[in-house]
């Protein structure tokens, strides 16, 4: 009786840290669905008097969101598979291999993830303008994948640490070459991993501010946060709908990635085993 009591009091504290972590989604959700009147009204409602999507079409005719959520995407998408492609042969290598110094490098290279974005910016901004890059995503694409790169490595190196190496070796017996071995059987292995880096990896690109918004000055070439940031000034009206409507938008599409990725980690499976 204790126990289920205990357990009783663990779950209804946990349901008020979820509810008071969610209180905020759930306004955003509801004022984007609120016509404006409602959403200026003194004492303001929670639950929308008036149900309307108005604010959602509102957001694409008279500002540039379109533009804004497809430059985001194609942005995120790139630098995830880069860090992907890259923070995977770095960390299998560095937990396959012996070479001098290579240690050393992936024991520090969380480090260069924990420096301030703010602190770089300058020298990082001079850089891009030195190699002719400013106002090009290309720029933020090599920003992004530098600065997910260390903790891409740091994540897959301890998945490929897990694995044993004798999985390889027994298809290199069985006639794999050691890329075959690592496609067809470290690979499925590290699934989980791989879903971890490129999930954080998507976030951390998708809602960027500090670089996209120094960086680019174009409107056909500005992400979504520093788009939200200037959506007020590009449609002229204070509507808190519109603005709702959109961080609706911005907030859906990684909502429904680690839904994915929670499913995928939870049910994965591991492939392979050792020819007995």
């Amino acid at each position: 009786m204790q126990r289920r009591l205990w357990r009783a009091t663990q779950y209804a504290l946990l349901g008020v840290v979820v509810a008071v972590m969610d209180a905020p989604l759930l306004w955003m959700v509801l004022s984007a669905l609120k016509p404006d009147s409602e959403n200026a009204a003194y004492p303001p409602t929670f639950v929308p008097r008036t149900w309307t999507m108005e604010s959602f079409a509102d957001l694409f005719r008279v500002s540039d969101f379109g533009v804004y959520l497809t430059n985001s995407l194609v942005l995120a998408a790139s630098a995830t598979a880069a860090t992907l492609l890259l923070a995977t042969l770095a960390s299998y290598s560095l937990t396959r291999f012996r070479l001098r110094f290579v240690q050393l490098v992936g024991e520090v290279a969380l480090f260069a993830y924990l420096i301030p974005p703010i602190l770089l910016l300058v020298p990082i901004a001079r850089l891009v303008a030195f190699a002719g890059l400013a106002n090009d995503r290309a720029a933020l694409l090599i920003i992004y994948t530098a600065n997910m790169l260390p903790f891409g490595l740091w994540v897959l190196r301890a998945h490929f640490q897990g694995i044993a190496a004798e999985l390889e070796e027994a298809a290199m017996i069985d006639g794999c070459s050691r890329f075959g071995a690592f496609v067809r059987v470290i690979i499925p292995q590290a699934v989980p991993g791989l879903i971890s880096a490129g999930v954080f990896t998507f976030n951390a690109s998708w809602s960027e501010y500090l670089y996209a918004s120094t960086l680019l000055n174009s409107p056909d070439k500005l992400t979504l946060s520093p788009g939200l940031a200037l959506l007020m000034d590009q449609t002229g009206v204070y509507s808190w709908g519109i603005l709702m409507a959109g961080s609706v938008i911005m907030v859906v599409p990684v909502i429904v990635l680690f839904a994915i990725a929670q499913h995928q980690l939870v049910g994965g499976r591991a492939e392979g085993a050792v020819k007995g």
